[in-house]
């Protein structure tokens, strides 16, 4: 093997490891180790639930890993408050519907930081209306301690 190819190959190989090593961090472990407690975002609830008001996109605003306000209110003053999460939360939600062994669930991540942008569980499909969704979208980093 002459010089070049062999420089070539070892290039290709290093590239090859580098690439690999990256995705070692899983996105939890990436969404962790940002450390963000402090954040923004529209999170979206879907289900066959009631009143309409409780599936539309909400602003909500997190400090210190707790959600401050929704759509600018107390979260107290929204209904279904406790349906909004943090994304901590969210992973921890993701960890208990898994635990229940889901018929069907599909999750995607963010690329940048790692916390989930959809989540979708049907844990049954021969019931109807009981499968549940999130969406988060709007992500804005806000400053942290």
């Amino acid at each position: 093997m002459n010089i070049k190819k062999f420089v070539l190959f070892t290039l290709l190989s290093l590239l090859f490891i580098k690439c690999s090593k990256e995705k070692v961090l899983s996105d939890k472990d990436l969404w962790y180790s940002l450390n963000l407690s402090n954040y923004e975002m529209t999170q979206q609830i879907s289900c066959f639930c009631f009143p309409q008001d409780f599936i539309l996109p909400k602003t909500i605003l997190v400090e210190n890993n707790s959600v401050k306000l929704i759509n600018g209110m107390e979260p107290i003053k929204t209904i279904g408050f406790e349906s909004f999460f943090t994304i901590d939360e969210l992973f921890e939600f993701i960890e208990i519907k898994l635990k229940d062994d889901p018929e069907f669930y599909q999750i995607k991540y963010n690329d940048i930081y790692g916390f989930p942008e959809s989540i979708y569980f049907d844990m049954s499909q021969m019931i109807a209306d009981e499968e549940i969704g999130y969406t988060v979208s709007n992500f804005k980093v806000l400053k942290n301690d």
